[in-house]
């Protein structure tokens, strides 16, 4: 549990990639984590039908603002990885990650991808076109 606790703070800390560190060692992934902006998600939204939706806020953020979206699939980042075989029905759809700045999606997107999962994240948050008018 440690190892993993020490990796997530790795991951929290990478940009270019992610550090993980396992029974053999550290090690680290170089994938493009394909992103989408809010924008363009919301242009796409009425057949969103094609997108896994999985916010990676924490329960608390949840139940003081939920997702705008229904059918949102809720696991905090913490647990991603551990629930994994929850979404394995979902394999051969396309996920989008969230979160409301984009930091913490990024990094579900990469777990998800580590998994064999189709993951993106969506670039600057679920909410950063609030964040822009403010």
């Amino acid at each position: 549990m440690i190892y993993r606790l020490i990796a997530y703070s790795l991951i929290l800390l990478g940009t270019g990639g992610t550090i993980y560190m396992g029974v053999e060692g550290i090690y680290g992934d170089h994938y493009d984590i394909p992103t989408m902006s809010l924008a363009s998600f919301s242009r796409q939204y009425s057949d969103s039908s094609q997108y896994i939706l999985i916010d990676v806020r924490t329960e608390s953020e949840i139940a003081a603002r939920p997702a705008p979206w229904m059918n949102t699939i809720q696991i905090p980042l913490l647990a991603l990885e551990a629930r994994c075989m929850e979404l394995n029905k979902y394999k051969d759809q396309s996920m989008l990650v969230l979160c409301p700045t984009g930091n913490r999606s990024r990094q579900g997107a990469r777990v998800l991808k580590l998994a064999g999962f189709d993951a993106s994240y969506m670039e600057n948050g679920m909410f950063s076109e609030e964040r822009i008018q403010q």
